[in-house]
């Protein structure tokens, strides 16, 4: 898999060579049923962005394929906007499968201790 990821570094500093836990989900709720995207401070159920340094909000705008052949595309490219931070995400046709145009995702991320 390649990524290439806009991060906000002034909320959250990353450095080259840094290395992370990167989570991609539809929900934050443990027990995967959907939610409404809307942050609420108040709400203390147990969430997937508790174990977690840094969540964003995107939605999927273009899904691209290898479409150099009359096979299907063995390699997909995700592409997702979270409010202007942009990310692709490029690998193998059968990771990427799930992604859908206009699907939400959750991108969540904590730096490991190395």
């Amino acid at each position: 898999m390649d990524l290439i990821l806009d991060v906000n570094v002034q909320a959250y500093p990353v450095e080259l060579g840094d290395k992370f836990r990167l989570v991609l989900a539809t929900t934050l709720r443990e027990d995967n049923c959907p939610d409404d995207g809307e942050y609420n401070p108040a709400d203390t159920a147990p969430s997937r962005a508790d174990s977690f340094e840094y969540v964003m909000y995107g939605k999927v705008y273009r899904i691209e394929g290898d479409d150099s052949g009359p096979e299907p595309a063995s390699r997909l490219a995700a592409y997702v906007s979270y409010g202007g931070l942009l990310m692709r995400l490029q690998g193998d046709a059968n990771n990427l499968h799930a992604f859908e145009v206009d699907q939400f995702v959750y991108l969540l991320m904590k730096k490991l201790a190395f």
